[in-house]
């Protein structure tokens, strides 16, 4: 080149200054009037979104909401302990009729109607 570089503004410029991956800090200028360069949030339309919604609540974890899933919870163990019991009290209601089927009580495991051989 035949001409000298002007690099003096460039060297006299604040830096970033952000700590990069190899735990030292970033050499490359800031952008006026920012205390980061562009690769690390100084650039225009980098961070948060005005209004802050990044924060919005889902309410996934208030209290009301971890109550009422406890509660569920509750109600579905003693459901399943309930139903563990059940098939022990329900054998069979009644003695054998003539087609050979057994009264059951209802939410047990009888075989569907169209299943046996009661038709003659």
């Amino acid at each position: 080149m035949s001409h000298p570089r002007n690099t003096g503004p460039m060297r006299a410029s604040q830096r970033c200054g952000a700590q990069t991956r190899n735990s030292e800090t970033c050499r490359a200028p800031a952008l006026r009037g920012k205390a980061r360069c562009r690769m690390h949030g100084g650039a225009w339309g980098s961070g948060a979104p005005l209004g802050n919604g990044n924060a919005v609540k889902h309410g996934f974890f208030t209290s009301e909401a971890i109550d009422e899933r406890k509660f569920v919870r509750t109600m579905l163990s003693e459901a399943e302990s309930l139903l563990r019991t059940l098939p022990a009290a329900s054998e069979t209601i009644g003695n054998s009729r003539e087609g050979g089927t057994q009264h059951t009580l209802p939410g047990t495991d009888s075989p569907p109607s169209h299943l046996t051989n009661d038709r003659k």
